[in-house]
Parts: structure tokens; C-alpha cells; sequence
């Protein structure tokens, strides 16, 4: 019988994200929080919307997330474009933390990834790259080239 590709990721995804929390633990984060300002240092303000679509989950999600990381003082809410959005930018403090975790955060892919090659870590990285921007039917998850 053959292995399906989404359950592959599934379980992948679940490994990786109890060892990355584990790791961000120490800095007050979680995988998911982390992804949130990922995206936000990578395309500045973002609405709460845009970052639903972009990680595919609930804008209810994306809610407590940014709730969070304000209360924490790693985000800040900004008047959009119209009365009713509102553009989040991440502030300096969040700026600092992500580069102090990026260390751990090779750390913990080299441990997952390491019976892989250098090449083939990146090969992966570009498929899964192009998986997400399909799936998400959003290209920023493309590198830049």
C-alpha cells in the first residue's frame, strides 16, 4: 500500500511542530505565533485577512494570535486602508526575538532533516514552498528569486 502525500505532511507537521515549540519555549513563542510574525517581517503590514489565507487558518485564529503577540508587545495594530481593517507591523522587540531564534530554529531542521543532504533539504524546502503557494493560492510563499 502506498503512503498518501497528505498524510506524510500531516504527520511531519505534527512532529515538527512539538519540536519547534519545544525549542521556542524558551522565548515565550509558539510555532504558530512565530509563523505570524514570519510573515509579517517578510510582507509589513498585513491584514488579518491576508495572513488567514496566507498560513490557512481561521481568521478566529489569526485573532488570538495577534491578541497574543500585542499582549506581549511583539505587534502593533494600525489604521487600513478603510474604517473597518486594520495593517499589523511587527515591532522592534519582535524584529530582535526573530533574529535570536533562528539559531535554534536550524537546529531543530538540521535534527529533523538530518539524514538528508544539503541539496536535498533545499529541494524539499522549494517543493514544499510551491505546495503551500498552490494550496494557499498565494505566491508569497514562493522564494524570491
Amino acid at each position: 500500500m502506498r503512503t498518501h502525500i497528505p498524510y506524510l505532511l500531516a504527520v511531519a507537521s505534527t512532529v515538527a511542530t512539538r519540536r519547534v515549540d519545544e525549542r521556542l519555549a524558551a522565548y515565550d513563542l509558539t510555532v504558530r505565533q512565530y509563523g505570524l510574525l514570519a510573515q509579517l517581517s517578510v510582507e509589513p503590514e498585513l491584514t488579518m485577512a491576508d495572513l488567514a489565507r496566507q498560513l490557512g487558518i481561521a481568521r478566529q485564529s489569526v485573532h488570538q494570535l495577534v491578541n497574543e503577540l500585542v499582549e506581549a508587545g511583539h505587534v502593533r495594530r494600525r489604521p487600513g486602508a478603510d474604517d473597518r481593517s486594520r495593517r499589523l507591523e511587527i515591532t522592534d522587540t519582535a524584529h530582535y526575538l526573530l533574529s535570536r531564534i533562528d539559531g535554534p530554529l536550524e537546529q531543530t531542521e538540521a535534527e529533523l532533516l538530518g539524514a538528508l543532504a544539503p541539496d536535498e533539504a533545499e529541494s524539499l524546502r522549494g517543493l514544499l514552498q510551491r505546495v503551500l503557494a498552490h494550496a494557499t493560492d498565494d505566491e508569497a510563499w514562493l522564494p524570491v528569486r
